[in-house]
């Protein structure tokens, strides 16, 4: 009985000298900014394919005069099937009758990210000057937005700081 009580002791005293020298502080998986909406894909802005990573039934989403789709990434930046998330003023998507693939510009900012692994597409916009659409006007000036596509949808978080 004694050698059971001294090697359970050992046990435990090697667990814990283990822990200690391997254990890490972990570390918030979320910056714990609010979430202030969620977005369903929409109908009303439609993406030309080709522009700006935009593939055939790229969901489309919009929020205060932006416009999220889904696509292969900027410049084809994204992991095989990997989904990104862009993000750009609603007033710089093209009509699709008017799209022309091989010559196409814009004027303002594109936000994007990719997805990779269990890790969801998430684009950051901050809200400066130029922000697109009317986000200057709704949202605190010098804050930010975080927008997290979450399979069919995109949770919107602004930054609380």
């Amino acid at each position: 009985r004694t050698l059971w009580i001294a090697a359970a002791t050992a046990a435990a005293l090697a667990a814990g000298i283990t822990y200690a020298v391997v254990s890490f502080a972990p570390v918030s998986a979320s910056s714990g900014a609010p979430q202030i909406s969620t977005l369903a894909p929409t109908n009303a802005i439609e993406v030309p394919v080709g522009f700006i990573g935009a593939v055939e039934d790229s969901p489309v989403f919009e929020f205060h005069g932006m416009t999220l789709f889904v696509g292969g990434g900027f410049g084809g930046a994204a992991a095989p099937g990997a989904a990104c998330l862009l993000a750009l003023g609603t007033d710089q998507i093209p009509a699709v009758a008017d799209f022309d693939s091989s010559g196409w510009s814009i004027d303002g900012n594109v936000y994007s990210g990719c997805g990779v692994g269990a890790f969801p597409a998430t684009v950051e916009v901050p809200l400066t000057s130029d922000a697109p659409g009317d986000l200057t006007e709704t949202f605190p000036d010098g804050t930010a937005l975080q927008f997290v596509l979450d399979g069919d949808r995109v949770g919107v978080f602004l930054d609380s700081e």
